[in-house]
């Protein structure tokens, strides 16, 4: 457990919002959101060594947290889900348990835990890049299409609900400026890595040796595959095995 203390890390964006928080005079409010976001990560962290990956960091921000994950692309699309959900039904229980013991809290400190847990359940909810929102909606879109087209749909979606956010909160307040702000360098950043996400799953699937759900042998082209199914590729009358068909096209490219 020490270990995982080790690896959280705070970002530059929580430490700007907490001093504005501090400096209009909400330290109890930037504390309760902490609180919350850290209960929140737990409930990530119980599945995720319950499922044995390794975490890279655990990174705190303004509205919530990020866990990364050292774990392969091709891994269990309902492990992952679990992992997915678990933060919010984490918060889930966080509020249950407040309402249980809500005669040890006076009012203002209650409303504050509730308001606040209520609102990051929300918010992590929409399906924009980080959020748990957008985690579970990429894992359901990974079930029925392949995973290119998951991850360009993703994507697109993804750009679709910032641009609602942003006009839902356009008036000026420097949090959700700072929010909207984070939210659109994470999906510049997928954007820009689409290329090497797609080439490490293509890697992955030739390397290893996957326990896959679904067989599918009318695959006709490498940019189907999906997870947690294995291809096989019919060439004339006879058929390839996708570790075969992916080897011949990275040998193509090099």
């Amino acid at each position: 457990m020490m270990n995982i203390f080790k690896k959280i890390k705070i970002s530059n964006y929580t430490y700007f919002f907490i001093i504005i928080c501090i400096l209009c005079g909400y330290i109890k409010n930037i504390s309760i959101i902490f609180f919350i976001c850290l209960f929140h990560e737990f409930g990530h962290i119980i599945f995720i060594k319950l499922f044995h990956y390794e975490i890279n960091a655990i990174e705190i921000l303004p509205f919530g947290g990020y866990t990364d994950i050292n774990k392969k692309i091709n891994t269990s699309i309902n492990k992952d889900l679990i992992i997915a959900l678990a933060g919010i039904i984490n918060q889930i229980i966080l509020g249950i348990i407040i309402f249980i013991f809500k005669n040890y809290f006076n009012n203002i400190t209650y409303t504050l835990i509730t308001k606040y847990n209520l609102i990051l359940i929300v918010f992590n909810l929409i399906p924009i890049i980080p959020l748990d929102g957008n985690n579970i909606m990429h894992l359901l879109l990974e079930k029925m299409f392949s995973y290119n087209l998951s991850y360009k749909l993703n994507l697109g979606i993804s750009c679709l609900f910032l641009l609602i956010f942003i006009y839902i909160n356009y008036k000026f307040h420097i949090d959700n400026y700072l929010i909207a702000s984070f939210l659109l360098y994470k999906i510049i950043m997928a954007f820009k890595n689409y290329k090497y996400y797609k080439n490490r799953f293509l890697l992955e699937r030739y390397l290893y040796d996957f326990p896959y759900q679904k067989i599918d042998n009318h695959t006709k082209d490498i940019s189907n595959l999906r997870k947690n199914v294995l291809h096989f590729f019919k060439e004339g009358n006879h058929y390839v095995k996708e570790k075969d068909k992916i080897k011949r096209i990275f040998s193509e490219e090099s």
